[in-house]
């Protein structure tokens, strides 16, 4: 009975110090194209009021907002002509806010992460001009960074010019659990996120402390068998 409370105890020691090591996170990042499923067809557009990908969460930020609380996700224009040859063209799947449309977007699993960078451009040609889309991150702590990004107001549809723009993210948008962009007139793609991943010092200290676990139950297992 005692050289099982002892392997229980050992057990419980090394599995907290386990998760304590694994805590330690370097960033790795992942790239949001918004091309997943369901898979729009090229010259579409529709509006929805939720999307997924690689455990994001896209939607809404209020469920029922000025209009009907939703955003779009427009498909790769065929250059078939109107309406979709007005809008912008990456080349890819995007999302766009029309009038009263607004955006939230965190990981399902409540994870942490941080904004590196996103690409940008206007509504349609129906508004040649600069448009600013402003984002809000919330930190853990509650405190929330801001910033605005305002567009060239260069865009031609299916034309020659590059409709998008990337955009990068200062320090300040790490370590959030979520971001709002509340303001609408804007086309967004190509969206990258740094994410948390452990590092090889961690796995140095995990395999570590297995180690030094291991001789402490031997040592132990002697003594008792004293």
């Amino acid at each position: 009975m005692r050289l099982g409370a002892v392997k229980t105890r050992t057990a419980a020691s090394l599995f907290a110090y386990v998760c304590i090591a694994a805590s330690s996170y370097g960033q790795g990042t992942l790239g949001i194209t918004f091309d997943g499923p369901p898979i729009i067809p090229p010259g579409a557009a529709y509006s929805v009021t939720n999307y997924n990908e690689s455990g994001m969460s896209f939607t809404p930020i209020s469920p029922a907002p000025l209009f009907n609380g939703r955003f779009g996700r427009v498909g790769i224009d065929s250059g078939s002509g109107f309406p979709r040859s007005a809008f912008p063209d990456d080349g890819s799947t995007y999302l766009d806010a029309a009038l009263g449309d607004s955006l939230l977007f965190s990981f399902s699993n409540g994870s942490v992460f941080g904004l590196v960078s996103v690409d940008l451009a206007e509504y349609s040609t129906g508004f040649q001009e600069p448009v600013t889309v402003h984002f809000v991150g919330y930190h853990q702590d509650g405190t929330t960074a801001t910033t605005d990004l305002t567009t060239d107001g260069i865009i031609d549809g299916t034309g020659p010019l590059a409709d998008f723009q990337t955009f990068y993210f200062g320090r300040e948008f790490s370590d959030l659990t979520r971001v709002e962009i509340p303001t609408w007139g804007w086309s967004l793609d190509n969206l990258s996120v740094s994410v948390p991943e452990p590092t090889a010092g961690a796995l140095l200290v995990v395999g570590s402390l297995m180690l030094g676990s291991l001789r402490l139950r031997n040592r132990r297992k002697g003594n008792l068998g004293k």
